[in-house]
């Protein structure tokens, strides 16, 4: 009977431990240096198609947050300020430094939002690039420049275009297995669009079937009635 008893404990012991180690602590330790922040609430907020969640919250004191818990599984959440999306950020286990400042607003330190803002700093390069030579043609017509030399600057456009579709490509071949590729393709894909851009078309003939089964990608294909290429 005793012995019976101790393999119930030493069962019941081993369970809650295999339950545990399925869930994950977060921490997030935030840095805020803009105006409007101060004293006001901050939360963590799930958007999906039908339903809404609110995780977590905290108030800004002294410029400065923090918000930690459990989490059953990794989530693209948004930082929100008045129930308004501020930042994206990835819960999961680890610490997770967030910095809302005037030049920038970047999360660090857990694997998805590391991979996740490697991806934006390196897009928004190009945009960036985009912008100018696009400023550029625009003072040039202005100005009345000679059809070559526009031509010399539209081409430029076409191949800052090109250079970030491959490296937006790249990054997804290397991380199809992540949830930060799923995270990059809602926001490629989060403007309204009648048909399958052939920058989308790109990823999705070269994602493995597991991608493609993942509930937002899944819900995009069917949607858009998307076929893979044979």
């Amino acid at each position: 009977m005793l012995r019976q008893r101790l393999k119930m404990i030493v069962f019941f012991a081993g369970l809650m431990l295999a339950i545990a180690s399925c869930t994950s602590h977060y921490r997030i330790d935030g840095v805020v240096e803009m105006p409007g922040y101060e004293g006001r609430e901050l939360s963590l907020v799930e958007f999906l198609p039908y339903r809404t969640t609110k995780y977590d919250s905290c108030t800004v004191n002294h410029g400065r947050f923090q918000m930690k818990g459990t989490a059953d599984t990794t989530r693209l959440v948004f930082i929100c300020k008045d129930n308004r999306p501020i930042i994206p950020i990835y819960i999961e286990k680890g610490n997770a430094k967030v910095s809302l400042l005037p030049t920038e607003m970047t999360v660090s330190g857990t694997r998805q939002n590391n991979l996740f803002y490697s991806f934006l700093k390196q897009k928004i390069v190009f945009d960036n690039l985009y912008e100018d030579l696009s400023q550029k043609r625009f003072q040039m017509s202005r100005q009345g420049y000679d059809s070559r030399r526009m031509e010399i600057i539209q081409d430029s456009l076409r191949l800052v275009v090109d250079e970030c579709e491959d490296m937006i490509c790249s990054f997804m071949a290397d991380n199809y297995g992540e949830p930060a590729a799923v995270g990059v393709f809602m926001m490629l894909t989060a403007g309204p669009a009648n048909e399958v851009p052939s920058l989308i078309r790109r990823i999705l003939d070269a994602a493995p079937e597991k991608f493609l089964s993942q509930s937002y990608v899944h819900g995009y294909i069917g949607r858009m009635g998307y076929a893979r290429n044979e």
